[in-house]
């Protein structure tokens, strides 16, 4: 393949075609980092908001290192993978207490708590011009499809000497975000659409006339389901929370008594049971939560636990798993009515 050539054919479509969004158009290491960030496991459309409503909150890397971490927790809430926002802070403290200069190669900022490999490049190619590749699974997918790959893809990190010998030199930053372009809204992994590629000429996978075969893939992992009861259980007009550890899944968030195996009694003493909630379920990357919900009601708060008025449960940071049973409670706690 000729490597000028496409890279000139690619970068002359994303010139004429880039998405509008929020994070484009700037150097800021910070506002980059951050969208990046942002966009590891959700999508652009999804992010643009929630990026804008952030800066304003925090809008540089010496607000958000200032921060506290429930604080950050809150404004990320809704987002999921909450260890991004957590590795968010601890990074911004890093840096301000590095004077705020950020690093400006893809090698330093993988130092940063939260950067790896796709973001680090992500981040020095779009602010500082490194021709890094930006392997991500849309990346990926695309060189996989161009060169018609054919090794099984566990891992973007695969195709990274392909993609050093394609990038662009001169707009690094542009040519990663015009392969992210294309793979989110052309080179998608499902009935792409090749008759509006820009680059189909250069593609070994269209021409073989079988593009959704790439990348070959390894068979998927078994999601692990559990089976979870989740407690609303009252006390004088308030509702029982506690805080999930500092580590693990959903590490630092709140949330309502809640149990895998045992008995209610066995996680609030003396609670009584008043009624059966609505059944909900949430999907994770490798795990699945059945939930039931049960009303109780208590005498007291058990050790490591609190209650809250509907404003507090409003105020917390909670995942979004739990969000049926939080509507549920904050409805009661407003007498019925959700404000």
């Amino acid at each position: 393949m000729d490597a000028s050539a496409f890279s000139q054919a690619l970068l002359n479509w994303y010139d004429r075609e880039k998405r509008a969004l929020p994070w484009r158009g700037t150097r800021d290491p910070y506002r980059i980092w951050l969208s990046e960030i942002m966009l590891q496991q959700t999508r652009a459309e999804a992010v643009a908001p929630r990026y804008e409503a952030f800066l304003e909150r925090f809008p540089t890397v010496e607000a958000l290192a200032a921060s506290g971490e429930e604080e950050v927790l809150k404004a990320w809430e809704g987002m999921g993978y909450y260890s991004r926002a957590r590795n968010l802070r601890k990074a911004a403290i890093q840096i301000a207490q590095g004077g705020g200069a950020f690093p400006t190669s893809a090698r330093e900022l993988m130092r940063l708590p939260g950067v790896g490999a796709y973001t680090a490049a992500a981040v020095a190619s779009i602010a500082f011009g490194e021709p890094s590749p930006a392997l991500d699974g849309n990346q990926a997918r695309v060189l996989a499809r161009l060169l018609a790959f054919d090794e099984p893809m566990d891992t973007p990190q695969r195709l990274r000497a392909q993609a050093l010998a394609l990038i662009d030199h001169a707009r690094p930053g542009d040519y990663n975000q015009a392969l992210m372009d294309l793979g989110s809204g052309i080179c998608t992994p499902r009935a792409p659409h090749c008759d509006r590629c820009p680059v189909s000429a250069f593609c070994a996978a269209f021409a073989e006339g079988d593009a959704e075969s790439y990348p070959r893939l390894p068979p998927p992992v078994a999601k692990r389901a559990v089976e979870l009861t989740v407690a609303l259980a009252f006390l004088d007009g308030r509702v029982l929370v506690r805080r999930r550890p500092s580590r693990g899944l959903l590490a630092g968030l709140w949330e309502f008594p809640n149990f895998s195996e045992g008995m209610l009694a066995d996680l609030l003493p003396g609670a009584r049971i008043t009624g059966e909630l609505p059944r909900a379920r949430h999907v994770f990357t490798h795990l699945i939560w059945n939930m039931r919900g049960l009303r109780a009601e208590v005498d007291a708060p058990p050790e490591g636990m609190r209650t809250v008025d509907a404003d507090g449960l409003a105020a917390l940071p909670f995942p979004t798993a739990l969000r049926v049973y939080r509507e549920i409670a904050e409805k009661e706690l407003r007498g019925g009515r959700k404000e």
